[in-house]
């Protein structure tokens, strides 16, 4: 008699035992779940931020390479000199090419 008491509360102990497992597994699955889903979203906001340093910094190549092609124009170069007392040839550059003695 008291190994069939023992039979009917070992059964119903599986049982609990296994509601007990599935809710500790869940829970587990959930913490797991919901730092990844953390993670994810702190890394989407890095990149975000990234893209739009990404953005200004191109913004300000495009700036920079501006500036730098308005100051080496020829134009810009002739008034610079003009103010220094030079100025600009009449007649083409002429190129003269010499061979070097050996």
């Amino acid at each position: 008699m008291i190994q069939k008491l023992r039979k009917l509360q070992f059964l119903k102990n599986t049982g609990l035992f296994n509601i007990r497992a599935f809710v500790i597994l869940f829970t587990i699955y959930s913490f797991i779940s919901v730092w990844l889903a953390n993670v994810s979203t702190n890394k989407d906001l890095r990149l975000s931020s990234l893209t739009e340093n990404l953005k200004i910094l191109k913004s300000e190549y495009v700036a920079n390479k501006t500036t730098l092609m308005n100051l080496s124009k020829r134009s810009n170069l002739i008034e610079r000199a003009n103010s220094f007392g030079f100025y600009s040839a009449e007649e083409p550059i002429i190129i003269i090419q010499l061979n070097h003695e050996n």
